[in-house]
């Protein structure tokens, strides 16, 4: 079910500050061709927000900053402004230390980084486990290829905590141009669903009786949380199934550029294997941004 609306109503504060939120981005490189996958991303990502791309060895050797940009395959051209980070040790630690410590900073990185591992690499999985507040996963089968975006997937359970994704996707979307996809997997209601939660209507079969009145709700909730004067392009779609493959399967069939999604920061439990499914299997970029009532 899709459901489109011309424009973004009740424009609010909050979004236009989103637009000033990532002032740094750490771009970690280990040298492959697969980490270098992230570098178109990180360039726009840098030139959309006006950020300053952080470039960080994610390998296990030392390195100085003048031969950095050999090693690691990216030039001046590829990723203007750039600022070589010459740490060493752990690779890991040391890219979420400077996650933490850079204002306003978004990690950009290749699920490759490190020994390979269950569609992860070691290096990706330790800064993921640490629960970072915005990180962007990019699959390298995306190649080097310049990245363009002109569609985003705001992946949306109706609860609250997903709320937070919302403010990234329509800002995003304001200085791209973008269109934005709200995915709403429709699952089965839990028997205490969080305070504030937009459920999926009991009856997924019956579309004519609850879901027009369910969708304008939920079209409400998410447009009050700020926008623009100017017309954004929106779409509702509403699914059955497993979030995870749903997802990924609305973001290959409509070509999407992003996909946004909100996340507790616990990378280890259950609830995160649709997630997995999600970066790995979506074709594309994902960016995960925590909930802010879940602190690491």
């Amino acid at each position: 079910m899709s459901t489109a609306i011309p424009k973004w109503n009740n424009a609010a504060s909050g979004l236009q500050e989103h637009l000033k939120t990532v002032h740094n981005l750490v771009v970690p490189l280990d040298g492959t061709v697969l980490s270098r996958s992230v570098i178109p991303v990180a360039r726009l990502l840098s030139e959309l927000y006006s950020a300053a791309p952080h470039v960080m060895y994610a390998g296990p050797n030392e390195m100085n900053p003048e031969e950095m940009p050999a090693l690691l395959g990216v030039s001046e051209s590829q990723l203007p402004g750039a600022v070589f980070d010459p740490r060493n040790g752990d690779p890991a630690k040391r890219i979420v230390h400077a996650a933490r410590n850079l204002e306003q900073s978004m990690i950009v990185m290749c699920t490759h980084s490190g020994t390979h591992a269950d569609g992860f690499g070691t290096v990706a999985e330790c800064v993921l486990a640490s629960g970072p507040e915005r990180i962007v996963v990019v699959p390298p089968e995306r190649g080097e290829t310049p990245w363009h975006l002109r569609r985003i997937l705001l992946a949306h359970d109706g609860t609250p905590a997903s709320d937070i994704a919302s403010g990234p996707a329509a800002g995003l979307s304001i200085i791209a141009g973008a269109e934005v996809i709200a995915l709403h997997v429709a699952a089965r209601q839990a028997a205490r669903p969080e305070p504030g939660s937009l459920p999926a209507p009991r009856y997924i079969d019956q579309p004519q009786h609850e879901w027009p009145a369910w969708t304008q709700e939920f079209m409400d909730r998410m447009l009050a949380l700020g926008a623009p004067s100017s017309a954004v392009r929106f779409n509702l779609v509403v699914a059955g199934g497993q979030p995870g493959s749903e997802i990924a399967q609305l973001a290959r069939e409509k070509e999407v550029d992003f996909v946004i999604m909100a996340w507790d920061g616990e990378w280890q439990s259950a609830r995160h294997l649709a997630t997995r499914v999600v970066i790995r299997t979506s074709g594309c970029p994902v960016l995960l941004v925590r909930s802010k009532n879940n602190k690491v």
